[in-house]
């Protein structure tokens, strides 16, 4: 019987995953790389750059935890898989230079490197605790899912790495203050940044309850946040306008979970040593 290696597994994933989230992200509207930045759209340039970077960070880990999710697979195996999803993620290129307008062709080009190298640490890391890959999985299921239906039902949404901007949710525009940056977008990102933490507290208590290992659900709760705040860190000529106060808010959520995922988390590991 052939042995079963999951880096096949990690490759087709990779392919499928990275040009499946660009090729909806255009269709759904939620980026448009192709289009005019000009005129005020300026505000909004980054904001795709960095989407294209967040896609290819996310694709690596994911596809290296559903390599790795096979029973008997052991970390040598998982740590390996990690070079085919990230050379397999290359498939969205052609894609990318397919939907890039001028304007943003160079950047986005180099935002998926970036987001690839990010991404091969972040499969490293799934690797080695299987637990944050499941975390990943459930972030970024809970903002794709966020991201269509606010772009479909709700006017003037902007969708951010890690971010969803509701804008057209006329009920929080009372909630505005200064300074204008903050005090403009803040409101409208609140729902979706609640969403964020009460889901890291969930994947933590989640993952406390199964193992019992504090500092793997920590780590599981925190993986989506934390990898998102690195991204913005390691693209900073992307970080202004509007993109710069969602990196901001991203920033902010990540060291907002430490505590939510370490409080959570203590109940279940503490009641082990009981």
């Amino acid at each position: 019987m052939t042995r079963w290696t999951p880096y096949p597994t990690a490759a087709v994933v990779a392919a499928a995953l990275g040009p499946a989230q660009v090729t909806v992200a255009e269709l759904a509207g939620i980026t448009t790389l192709g289009g005019d930045f000009a005129a005020g759209n300026e505000r909004v340039q980054g904001v795709q750059v960095t989407l294209i970077a967040w896609y290819c960070a996310l694709t690596v880990p994911l596809a290296a935890a559903v390599a790795g999710a096979r029973p008997g697979a052991g970390e040598g195996a998982r740590k390996f898989a990690v070079l085919p999803a990230a050379i397999a993620t290359l498939a969205v290129w052609p894609l990318l230079a397919w939907f890039s307008g001028d304007a943003v062709r160079d950047d986005v080009t180099s935002a998926m490197w970036t987001g690839i190298l990010l991404g091969a640490a972040g499969a490293l890391a799934v690797a080695v605790v299987p637990a944050i890959g499941r975390g990943l999985a459930a972030y970024a299921a809970l903002l794709w899912v966020a991201a269509l239906v606010c772009t479909a039902l709700v006017p003037r949404t902007v969708v951010y790495a890690g971010m969803v901007q509701p804008l057209g949710l006329e009920f929080l525009v009372a909630l505005r203050t200064e300074p204008y940056d903050l005090g403009y977008h803040l409101p409208s990102m609140l729902p979706v940044a609640a969403a964020v933490l009460v889901l890291a507290g969930a994947v933590s208590g989640a993952t406390a309850h199964r193992t019992r290992e504090w500092w793997t659900s920590v780590a599981a709760g925190m993986a989506g946040p934390v990898l998102t705040a690195l991204l913005y860190r390691l693209t900073p000529d992307q970080a202004y306008l509007w993109n710069e106060t969602a990196g901001s808010t991203v920033v902010a959520l990540a060291f907002l979970s430490l505590p939510l995922t370490a409080a959570t988390a203590a109940p279940f590991t503490f009641r082990r040593t009981v």
